[in-house]
């Protein structure tokens, strides 16, 4: 196993003596390094959606509603969110990394994640995902929405940090 293998073993295990984003930058770049589209997916500048998982994307009047079945065995990392938001676990058990550690959920459940957060997660069993977000403007491209509620790194997102700042200051 590469020095960068068991460094990725070590993080997925639980050892928090390395930071929180750095933690997740080191386990997704090893990811992104072995993608083949076939069985690790991503590049790191996009939300994508692999056949393994199964979504349903539905929308209420300024909510956007994503639905995801996640198969066992699955480890996924998300975008960073810009706002505050929930995640429904209707069915299964995942193991996300947080700050603190690896935690457990286990359906029936939901979590409400500060902004700035970026999951990474495992699948434990096959689980069932519902998330929900604001849709003011009520598009139903949902590559729009995505754009709106994510970054795709640290740097973008602390940019957007930045210009809301600026316009709360005006």
């Amino acid at each position: 196993m590469s020095k960068k293998e068991l460094e990725v073993q070590k993080i997925l295990n639980g050892d928090i003596s390395i930071p929180y984003k750095d933690r997740i930058q080191k386990v997704e770049e090893y990811l992104i390094s072995i993608s083949d589209d076939k069985t690790v997916f991503g590049n790191g500048k996009e939300i994508i959606y692999p056949s393994v998982f199964k979504y349903k994307h539905s929308f209420a009047d300024g909510v956007y509603i994503r639905e995801m079945k996640i198969q066992q065995g699955v480890l996924l990392t998300g975008a960073i969110h810009k706002y505050k938001e929930v995640f429904f676990l209707l069915k299964g058990r995942l193991n996300i990394m947080t700050e603190n550690g690896v935690e457990e959920y286990i359906a029936p459940c939901y979590v409400i994640t500060p902004s700035g957060s970026k999951k990474m997660g495992y699948a434990v069993e096959e689980s069932f995902v519902v998330t929900v977000h604001a849709n003011p403007t009520n598009t139903q491209d949902v590559k729009k929405i995505e754009d709106s509620m994510v970054a795709y790194n640290w740097k973008e997102y602390d940019e957007f940090l930045k210009k809301k700042k600026h316009e709360k200051n005006k």
